[in-house]
């Protein structure tokens, strides 16, 4: 029967993080699934769903990559995965859309498109966030992928988009995205 295992490790961004998880994940006899990598300014960040060998259980493997990690000042955490969230599904014929978010910097803006976004039922599956712009000018710019279980929702959702538009001065972009599949 499989194992996995949730591995988050973050530290200050330089080059051999990736090829050092990899090959401390390989020498342990994990198999690397899916991951998600991101630098945040200076911190690189990683999830990572690893299948676990026989024998290893996820907070052993935290142990176990102690001595792999430190020299780079890794911190990581491990946290088994039930088997059923770790079980691959088969794409599923569900309504995915992009929404974009541009506008001037300040507290709020993910709370409450988030916020609106739970009130819909829709599930944000990815979001990526960055400040850009000089500092006395920040611009926040942050792109989510969101799944709704009907698409009839979407034109609800979109009407609750366009109003929190004044409210957080900020453009927005919602569009349905073409069939996404791995």
């Amino acid at each position: 029967m499989n194992h996995f295992a949730i591995v988050t490790a973050f530290g200050q961004d330089r080059p051999g993080i990736v090829a050092l998880m990899a090959d401390s994940l390989y020498r342990l006899g994990c198999n690397i699934e899916d991951t998600c990598m991101t630098r945040l300014r200076g911190e690189f960040t990683m999830m990572l769903m690893v299948r676990l060998p026989e024998g290893i259980a996820a907070e052993e493997l935290g142990r176990r990559l102690t001595p792999y990690t430190t020299p780079l000042d890794l911190a990581v955490l491990c946290r088994a995965m039930p088997d059923q969230a770790a079980t691959r599904q088969t794409a599923l014929e569900v309504p995915t859309f992009m929404l974009s978010v541009y506008g001037a910097d300040h507290p709020g803006i993910v709370a409450q498109v988030a916020r609106t976004v739970a009130q819909h039922n829709g599930n944000i599956t990815d979001m990526n966030t960055r400040v850009v712009g000089s500092g006395e000018r920040p611009i926040y710019v942050m792109v989510l992928e969101i799944q709704l279980s009907e698409a009839q929702q979407a034109d609800q959702l979109r009407q609750a988009l366009e109003q929190l538009k004044p409210l957080l001065g900020v453009d927005l972009t919602f569009r349905l995205l073409e069939s996404v599949t791995f």
